[in-house]
């Protein structure tokens, strides 16, 4: 979408370098004249054929049915919305090969206008924004410079920065005080706009989410502690049902939130510390949140449903940032009772789809009849065989586990986590796989301390694509579902402290690019300037974009007191006001007459050198004395300084008065210069026979 907004904006730089041409030669032709004025007429109601292109209406009607042609077919892929934001995309490059009229030129530039907004849509980080308003400073550009095409580029460019920015006071009250309504209409789902989890999962789909360094979402603890990297298991969705190639999520019943509270978890019967913490979570164009589980979601619980295991989800699709509150128990037990049916879930698996592993399964049901004592032999067995962690985990045949688990043993957590709920169903454990993201990345530029040197917060964490991780969960009678990662077994490093720095060089060489996560986390200053930037966007996403209608009406209430209709009206209208008369005491400011500032040749600043020597002395020159009087004057008081003086004045007058080129100038200059020296020795002497 930026390429098609940057080749459109060249397009338009190009009729603009024609449009100014134009006017240049129809001003050089007719400087002042009426043909010039008449031309200027014409040329106000409508463009030049030479900002017409030659391109036949036949060439562009056969590529335009052959662009709505891959549009239609690529439709069902991507989804309506990218599909409709596709075809206003192909329109607007079309429509730069017709300009004829000056209604094209505004349709050009109106659907420029609409496609910025269009892509707002899909992102809405600070970079993107910035870049977004950068191409509408352009845009707006492009339409002053096409009507005022004697001005310099540069200089209309100040005067929509200038504009924009006079707009911005009256914006940023809007957006305080303005009711923030819900939208008249829903924006048709973009499916290929998801990004992150899935509710199917198979061997290799989170080793090709972990090659994305896009950010999924953050989290702020406030003042407390952050807990320790092996305890940031962020819960996404769990998998339940298998059919020996893939997992897939069980259809649960959503609660709202105070049912949750009873049925998933009862923080009264619970001596675990609770931990609140704000989460941000970014545009996925899906449903699901992140918790560490247990949770309570707390604060405004309006469009969010608990699942009574223990996800959370949003519920609309989620298709810009959103916050929400969490108060988390991390070491409670999870369902210390298991229902008939799902038990039966959690123990079923599709028979012979994996036989080395079913025989193995009845191994260890036979050599271990406690119920973790066998999860743990299955994590001894991968810690002692020559199993590796890799991001390019060889091809699996119909995703075979018993193909990854006896032969390849290579593979992403996703492989090993599947293998060993495997393992555990048909050993007879009941077992589930669960997705979400592990760990995070600390940012401590966001850190506050008060006035009185109290830590008011510590930071947040950053969670990226590539920190999605997928572990298992057995049921043990007494204990709940408890969570077994199998990636510790292969590499502990991973879910203890994060990647490894061969894991992250295997991530950049996978992308193949320069500013890789990996290049920049090495570069010292690089990696300073990107968690600055990271934390910029932290408080543009907490304060601008999750500013919601509840945060809005508290901070009105906190200025105002009681919001009734008549004080926002009132604010609204006092803000209009104000804004009105700062922007006239501004553009008087901007209007006002400008005293320019008189310049001095350099022959003129050496006779004013002269003229204050000499008044140091004594011997004042009068405003209205000419040089040449002046002159007399010194031989008349000052005999020893007459003959240089005279000389000095001499080529003063000659400079200012008579007509010479420039080499005579820049020679006269020179000896007007030697003079002045002289002119100084002269007096120097002359002070000391004096004394």
């Amino acid at each position: 979408m930026l390429t098609i907004i940057a080749l459109s904006l060249a397009w338009q730089a190009l009729l603009l370098q024609q449009n100014s041409d134009r006017a240049t030669t129809s001003r050089g032709k007719h400087p002042g004249t009426v043909q010039s004025n008449l031309a200027n007429k014409r040329h106000s109601h409508g463009l030049s054929k030479q900002l017409t292109t030659n391109v036949s209406p036949v060439v562009l009607g056969i590529f335009a049915l052959l662009g709505c042609v891959a549009i239609a077919l690529t439709a069902k892929q991507v989804g309506i919305l990218l599909s409709m934001v596709h075809l206003l995309c192909f329109s607007y490059a079309l429509k730069g090969f017709e300009l004829r009229t000056r209604r094209d030129f505004y349709q050009l530039l109106l659907l420029g206008l609409f496609i910025l907004a269009s892509a707002l849509i899909f992102r809405q980080d600070l970079a993107f924004s910035l870049i977004i308003f950068s191409l509408l400073i352009l845009n707006l550009t492009v339409l002053l410079q096409f009507f005022s095409s004697e001005k310099a580029f540069a200089t209309n460019l100040k005067v929509v920065v200038v504009l924009l920015g006079q707009s911005a006071l009256l914006a940023m009250v809007l957006f305080l005080v303005f009711p923030r309504l819900s939208p008249f209409w829903q924006v048709p789902f973009a499916k290929s706009a998801e990004t992150g989890l899935s509710d199917t999962v198979k061997p290799g789909d989170i080793a090709n989410l972990t090659r994305s360094t896009k950010l999924a979402f953050r989290a702020d603890f406030g003042t407390q502690k952050v807990p320790d990297y092996a305890q940031l298991y962020w819960r996404a969705i769990v998998l339940e049902n298998y059919d020996g190639r893939q997992w897939r999520r069980q259809n649960k019943v959503t609660t709202n939130n105070t049912a949750a509270r009873s049925i998933i978890f009862d923080a009264s019967n619970t001596e675990v510390l609770p931990l609140t913490y704000q989460v941000f979570v970014e545009a996925s164009f899906q449903k699901y949140l992140f918790a560490l589980a247990p949770a309570v979601v707390t604060g405004n619980t309006s469009g969010i449903t608990a699942q009574t295991d223990y996800t959370i989800q949003s519920s609309t699709i989620i298709s810009q940032a959103k916050s929400y509150r969490l108060t988390s128990y991390l070491t409670a037990p999870l369902a210390l009772e298991l229902s008939p049916q799902s038990r039966q879930i959690n123990l079923s698996y599709p028979q012979g789809s994996n036989p080395r592993l079913e025989q193995l399964a009845l191994q260890l049901q036979h050599n271990y009849v406690d119920v973790q004592a066998r999860a743990q032999a299955v994590l001894t067995l991968i810690n002692q065989q020559n199993y590796s962690y890799t991001l390019q985990p060889p091809l699996l045949i119909n995703n075979s586990l018993d193909q990854f688990f006896f032969d390849s043993q290579a593979g992403f957590c996703v492989h090993y986590a599947s293998a060993f709920t495997f393992l555990m169903r048909a050993s007879g454990i009941p077992a589930r796989l669960v997705t979400g993201y592990l760990g995070g990345e600390y940012n401590g530029v966001t850190a506050e301390v008060n006035s009185a040197g109290k830590i008011v917060n510590k930071g947040h964490l950053s969670i990226y694509q590539y920190d999605a991780h997928a572990w298992s969960e057995i049921w043990v009678a007494g204990k709940g579902w408890l969570r077994i990662d199998p990636t510790g077994a292969v590499d502990p490093q991973r879910v203890n402290i994060g990647w490894s720095n061969q894991l992250l060089q295997e991530q950049a060489e996978l992308n193949n690019s320069f500013f890789s996560l990996y290049r920049m986390k090495n570069i010292t200053w690089l990696n300073t300037l990107r968690l600055q930037f990271d934390a910029l966007d932290y408080q543009w996403t907490r304060w601008v974009i999750g500013f919601t209608s509840q945060q809005q009406y508290d901070l009105l209430k906190h200025w105002f007191g009681k919001m009734v209709p008549w004080k926002l009206a009132l604010i609204i209208a006092v803000t209009l006001v104000l804004s009105m008369l700062m922007l006239m005491l501004l553009l008087h400011w901007l209007n006002r007459p400008k005293v320019k500032k008189q310049t001095f040749a350099q022959w003129q600043i050496i006779y004013h050198k002269a003229i204050d020597r000499l008044a140091k002395q004594g011997i004042e020159k009068p405003l209205a004395m000419t040089v040449n009087d002046f002159a007399k004057k010194i031989r008349q008081q000052c005999p020893e300084l007459a003959i240089v003086f005279t000389r000095l004045s001499a080529s003063y007058n000659r400079l200012c008065y008579q007509t010479l080129s420039i080499s005579e100038q820049e020679k006269q200059a020179v000896t007007m210069q030697q003079q002045y020296h002289h002119f100084i020795q002269v007096l120097k002497n002359s002070d000391k026979k004096h004394l």
